[in-house]
Protein backbone atom coordinates (compact mmCIF):
# COMPACT_ATOMS: atom_id res chain seq x y z
CA UNK A 1 0.00 0.00 0.00
CA UNK A 2 1.31 2.94 -1.07
CA UNK A 3 1.56 6.00 1.70
CA UNK A 4 1.38 10.11 0.45
CA UNK A 5 4.58 12.02 1.83
CA UNK A 6 2.17 14.62 3.79
CA UNK A 7 -0.19 11.71 5.89
CA UNK A 8 0.83 10.99 9.01
CA UNK A 9 2.14 7.97 10.25
CA UNK A 10 0.20 5.15 9.88
CA UNK A 11 -2.43 6.42 7.74
CA UNK A 12 -2.92 5.83 4.00
CA UNK A 13 -3.35 7.99 1.43
CA UNK A 14 -7.43 7.44 1.81
CA UNK A 15 -7.64 7.77 5.49
CA UNK A 16 -5.47 10.83 4.93
CA UNK A 17 -7.42 12.73 2.63
CA UNK A 18 -10.60 11.94 4.04
CA UNK A 19 -9.18 13.36 7.56
CA UNK A 20 -7.69 16.15 5.38
CA UNK A 21 -8.60 19.70 6.47
CA UNK A 22 -11.71 22.07 4.36
CA UNK A 23 -10.39 24.14 1.44
CA UNK A 24 -10.27 27.84 2.93
CA UNK A 25 -13.28 30.16 1.67
CA UNK A 26 -12.69 31.80 -2.11
CA UNK A 27 -11.79 35.34 -2.25
CA UNK A 28 -14.93 37.70 -2.04
CA UNK A 29 -14.83 41.31 -2.75
CA UNK A 30 -15.99 42.26 0.77
CA UNK A 31 -12.96 40.92 1.79
CA UNK A 32 -11.83 44.19 1.02
CA UNK A 33 -13.85 46.04 3.73
CA UNK A 34 -11.87 44.64 6.51
CA UNK A 35 -8.54 45.98 5.64
CA UNK A 36 -7.58 49.27 7.20
CA UNK A 37 -7.42 52.87 5.94
CA UNK A 38 -4.06 53.51 6.42
CA UNK A 39 -3.14 50.32 4.30
CA UNK A 40 -5.63 51.38 1.59
CA UNK A 41 -3.89 54.58 1.46
CA UNK A 42 0.19 53.51 1.53
CA UNK A 43 -1.07 51.03 -1.36
CA UNK A 44 -2.85 53.89 -3.02
CA UNK A 45 0.62 56.25 -2.81
CA UNK A 46 2.72 53.03 -4.09
CA UNK A 47 0.84 52.71 -6.67
CA UNK A 48 0.96 56.06 -7.73
CA UNK A 49 4.47 56.72 -7.43
CA UNK A 50 5.31 53.58 -9.52
CA UNK A 51 2.38 54.16 -12.30
CA UNK A 52 4.39 57.91 -12.31
CA UNK A 53 7.88 56.44 -12.37
CA UNK A 54 6.89 53.74 -15.17
CA UNK A 55 5.07 57.10 -17.07
CA UNK A 56 8.38 59.01 -16.84
CA UNK A 57 10.34 56.43 -17.86
CA UNK A 58 8.71 55.62 -21.16
CA UNK A 59 7.96 59.01 -21.86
Amino acid sequence: MSHDKDAHPGQCCCCARANAEPEPAPFRLADLADIPRNQWVGGGIMFAVIFILILYRHG
